[in-house]
Parts: structure tokens; C-alpha cells; sequence
């Protein structure tokens, strides 16, 4: 698209032609992401865009034909299923072939969290192509559902910025699936003190029914991975510390309340009432009818587990 005075409009627009849709909107300064422009255009042949600099990520998806990117002092020869990105700040070139022209649909945004889900979907300023692994008509969809909703009002805007939030999931998620379709490794969201935190917050809601391979799957990582950052981090392995937490919250009840062993055993995740106290005097040195009697005896809050 042609950087002209009609682009540059801060009014959100919507246009219509015999070769393209498009939709232009006003950047929304602080916030994490905002789209500025959407469209799909079939290409007249040989038509091309700059040498330009633009302020924000345009992301464009080929449906058919060809054309050629130049950025970054590189050349690429482009067809249907590839992605091209141009991010803010870099000098681009792009046209259609003169014999195949491109049609593709694009959409541009910004945001405070626009370079880091680039990143994640695969590119960087030093990568700006990539294969989009599904059919390219899966993200058509969802720009003609953009453009859709291209009246002012409020609703569609807030439609518009929640299809963005999809568009760049299935980026990444299609980029994610490839690498382990070929059995590549591919780089972890979050660090591993997040990864951690989100696990024990798991444990400490459903520790009664909670198993490892739950636990991985709720944050997304391998149950290996898990195993490894656990250990790193808190020198313990994730099933130690649910069973501890687990045994924990059964010296809780048997301090707090009237409830059976029994009861207690089922409602820390122990439906043997024996393998409960077993485990219970591994960790405490008394089992659990001893340990409520000595907290009652000498009045004391609780032992300190040996786990």
C-alpha cells in the first residue's frame, strides 16, 4: 500500500475496488497491540510498494501467484503459502511478478507487544519469510472477518483487536506445531521461575486429584522439563512436592478439625486410608492418630516435616 495522504489519515477508513478491500485504523497509543491497516488486494502485475519505511509490523500471507520482497540487503522470490513480514524502521521493496501476480491479504499492527509475538511466530529482522505451514485461505478468514467489521463503533473495534490476538496465536501456534512435527526443538514462552510459579499454584489448587502430566499440560511444557526446572529451582522433583504439599494439608486437617484419618487420607488424594498414614509418618516421624494426639497433649501448632 501506497504511503499516501490517505493512509496517513488518523481516521479509520474502509474501502472497497474492483481489485482490493482495505481497512485503515488509528493507532491506540500504550496499548499491547492495535492493528493500523488490513486488506487483501489481487495484484496488478508488476505492481510494487516503496522503497519505503514504515512505523509498524505488516505481516502479508500469499494466497497465489508470485512477487519478490527485497529488504535487509536480501532478495526473495515468493509464492502461494509463504509469509513476508516487514517490520517498523527497515527500508522495503516489494512488486508482483509481471506474468503470475500475487494475491494476498495482509494486516498491520503495532503495540507495545508487537516485536515479542513476531518473535514468537518466527520472525525477526533477520528472518522476514516463512512457509505458513497451513493453508493461507486459514488466515484469509480471519482478516475478511476484520475487514467484516470495518464500521465505527465500538463492538467491531474491539472485535477487530481480539481477531489481531487470533491471527498472531495461529501464527504462532502453526510455527510451534511444525518444529515438533520435524522433531525440532522450539523456544519456551516464559522463563522458568514463571513455568515454576504457575506449576505450584496448579498443586496448590488441585493437589486431592493432581498428577504430573497434568501439571505439564496446564502450563504447556514436557513433563521432562518440568522435572528438570523443578529440581533447578527448588532442589526438589515436582511429585515430591505435591506429595509434600499433600501431606501438609493433611497435618492442617488433623490440627483443624474433627475428620477422620479417613477423611482425611480421601480428602488430601489418598483413597488407601493406610498408604496415607504410611506416607504421613515418612514425613512427620508419627502417624497421623500420634501427631493429632501430641498437637492436642502439648498444645503446640504443628512438627516440622521432615520432607
Amino acid at each position: 500500500m501506497a504511503l499516501t495522504a490517505d493512509y496517513l489519515s488518523p481516521q479509520p477508513n474502509y474501502r472497497v475496488g474492483a481489485t482490493f478491500r482495505w481497512l485503515g485504523s488509528s493507532p491506540i497509543e500504550y496499548a499491547e497491540l492495535f492493528l493500523t491497516v488490513c486488506g487483501i488486494e489481487h495484484c496488478l502485475p508488476g505492481k510494487f510498494y516503496g522503497p519505503t519505511v514504515r512505523n509498524d509490523f505488516h505481516v502479508h500471507f500469499i494466497l497465489s501467484g508470485k512477487g519478490t520482497l527485497e529488504i535487509g540487503g536480501q532478495t526473495y522470490r515468493l509464492g502461494r503459502g509463504q509469509i513476508f513480514t516487514i517490520p517498523p524502521d527497515v527500508e522495503t521493496y516489494y512488486y508482483a511478478d509481471t506474468q503470475d501476480p500475487w494475491h494476498y491479504t495482509w494486516v498491520s499492527f503495532g503495540g507495545s507487544k508487537a516485536a515479542f509475538y513476531m518473535e514468537k511466530a518466527g520472525f525477526t529482522p533477520a528472518c522476514p519469510v516463512r512457509d505458513a505451514y497451513l493453508n493461507p485461505e486459514d488466515f484469509l478468514a480471519l482478516t475478511e472477518k476484520i475487514l467484516n467489521h470495518h464500521e465505527l463503533v465500538i463492538a467491531n473495534e474491539l472485535t477487530r483487536t481480539a481477531l489481531l490476538y487470533e491471527l498472531l496465536a495461529l501464527l504462532i501456534n502453526s510455527r510451534t506445531r511444525n518444529l515438533e512435527q520435524h522433531h525440532k526443538p522450539h523456544p519456551l514462552d516464559y522463563s522458568p521461575d514463571i513455568y515454576v510459579n504457575h506449576a505450584i499454584e496448579y498443586i496448590h489448587t488441585n493437589y486431592r486429584d493432581a498428577r504430573i502430566s497434568d501439571i505439564a499440560s496446564y502450563i504447556g511444557i514436557t513433563r521432562s522439563y518440568l522435572a528438570h526446572i523443578f529440581k533447578q529451582k527448588l532442589n526438589v522433583s515436582p511429585q515430591e512436592y505435591l506429595l509434600a504439599y499433600r501431606l501438609d494439608q493433611g497435618s492442617r486437617l488433623l490440627r483443624a478439625t474433627n475428620l477422620s484419618v479417613r477423611e482425611v487420607a480421601v480428602s488430601v488424594g489418598y483413597d488407601n486410608p493406610l498408604t496415607f498414614s504410611k506416607m504421613f509418618k515418612n514425613a512427620y516421624g508419627l502417624s497421623p492418630k500420634n501427631y493429632r494426639q501430641h498437637i492436642l497433649d502439648k498444645n503446640l501448632p504443628s512438627l516440622p516435616s521432615k520432607v
